[in-house]
């Protein structure tokens, strides 16, 4: 018998659940947004905005809209919390599966990640091994948002979700769309909602059930993200640099990022090299160019008629990361992506309204002003020339949109799913996209989820 799922949430996660699981399942999807294009949601920023354009959105595919698609995995030796990183190493048969499915083109995504590993890691006479590594990430080149499967009952545009429980079980979901009201019988409900939407829709089933958590949507993180400096590097290491900032390898372009680990060895971070044309270190610069890269269509047509769109590193962005061209230089931009651990920062709803309270903690700033004092140490060898911002500000720091951990794993009290997924209150309800990820190092977080996404649905498939 078929069974009735129902997938909440259109965006990365859900759009792989819903196609996967209508082999042969019954499948609905709930999307806030409407099916072919996106909107973007009113947002409170407590403390701060998480950057200077817009990072998520509701529609089909959710914010694989917005993503520039790199696809690298979260390494489970990084991860500090065991639950996690058992997830994570469970999940780790499905990275084929998850690559193809965001566009990945060749045979083995997990072969070629190994190889560009051994490549990047491998020193020479002129270019010694970093401390903590390289690491590599791949670009597809041809990408696009997810879309759901024709199997799929897919329904979009809708409001005010309710859910009807019977003891321990989800047995239907209400909602209301284009003016009218509708029920479904359900056998399993997956919530999809992502790191903002997920933490609400999880607040109308824990009041159904008269549970008592308190800690919705805290411990909200991203990855702190900004250019810190310039360096020039000698001519004899100028080709090794070069292949690590960008290689093109066909199907897709290679990424490498040299790792950071701090004293503790609690946080990992990295930096990428990024070809330059000046060894100017101007914050306003740097933000304009996060901004130019980071945004689409309209927006960034708008950002291209600034006149800060002429500066010489400006157009080495262009040329290098917008047309897949690098200008001949030994002068690179220091792109540092930090980890943030589970604090308190949160996302919460007053009604209908989005709060985000995100912030970098001193302590955070402190890890990686030390991180950026090893780097600095390290490149003295291989440069002529370094400028690195080592006592750096959150000024200088922005979001990466890699939203996570609003859904706390564990057996805690507070905790709300376990490793499973699956909520510890609810024996029919699941979470899966970026909030059940709760440690994310520096990695993009958009392979990982592909691999939750498809772990799930296997485990589903074979109760």
């Amino acid at each position: 018998m078929r069974r009735r799922v129902v997938v909440v949430g259109g965006g990365l996660a859900g759009s792989l659940l819903c196609n996967e699981l209508a082999r042969n399942h019954a499948v609905t999807l709930l999307e806030r947004g409407p099916k072919n294009s996106f909107r973007y949601p009113n947002v409170h920023f407590v403390n701060r905005e998480l950057a200077a354009i817009d990072t998520f959105c509701f529609g089909g595919g959710g914010t694989t809209n917005l993503w520039h698609n790199g696809l690298i995995p979260i390494n489970p030796q990084d991860v500090t919390g065991r639950e996690f990183s058992d997830v994570l190493v469970e999940a780790r048969p499905f990275i084929d599966q998850a690559a193809a499915a965001l566009f990945f083109a060749g045979e083995s995504f997990t072969a070629e990640y190994e190889s560009l590993a051994a490549e990047a890691n491998t020193p020479s006479s002129v270019f010694p091994s970093f401390p903590d590594g390289i690491d590599c990430l791949v670009y597809p080149k041809k990408f696009r948002s997810l879309t759901i499967a024709r199997e799929v009952d897919d329904v979009y545009d809708v409001e005010g979700i309710g859910f009807v429980l019977d003891d321990r079980e989800v047995k239907a979901v209400e909602f209301s769309t284009g003016g009218q009201t509708r029920t479904i019988d359900v056998d399993l409900v997956i919530i999809s909602a992502g790191a903002m939407g997920t933490p609400k829709i999880l607040q109308r089933i824990i009041a159904e059930t008269g549970a008592a958590f308190d800690r919705v949507g805290v411990g909200f993180i991203d990855h702190p993200m900004g250019f810190v400096g310039k360096v020039k590097f000698k001519k004899n290491v100028s080709e090794t640099v070069r292949q690590l900032s960008s290689c093109d390898r066909g199907s897709y372009i290679s990424r490498s990022a040299v790792r950071l680990k701090s004293e503790c060895g609690r946080y990992t971070a990295c930096v990428f090299f990024r070809p330059s044309l000046t060894m100017e270190n101007d914050l306003s610069i740097y933000k304009y160019k996060s901004r130019l890269g980071a945004s689409t269509g309209l927006a960034r047509l708008k950002h291209i008629f600034s006149r800060k769109v002429l500066h010489p590193d400006i157009v080495a962005e262009v040329f290098g990361h917008l047309l897949g061209f690098n200008i001949p230089s030994r002068t690179y931009n220091i792109l540092f992506i930090g980890e943030q651990k589970r604090g308190d920062n949160r996302v919460f709803y007053d009604g209908d309204d989005l709060n985000v309270d995100w912030r970098i903690s001193d302590e955070e700033i402190s890890i990686y002003r030390n991180m950026l004092e090893a780097l600095n140490d390290i490149l003295v060898e291989l440069a002529d020339q370094i400028e690195i911002k080592t006592d750096i500000t959150e000024d200088w720091l922005w979001s990466a949109a890699h939203h996570s951990c609003t859904t706390p794993m564990g057996h805690r009290e507070h905790d709300l799913i376990d490793k499973n997924l699956k909520l510890r209150f609810c024996d029919n309800v699941y979470v899966c996209d970026g909030s059940v990820i709760q440690e994310h190092s520096y990695a993009n977080t958009g392979l990982a989820i592909g691999q939750l996404a498809f772990r799930l649905a296997k485990r589903i498939a074979d109760a």
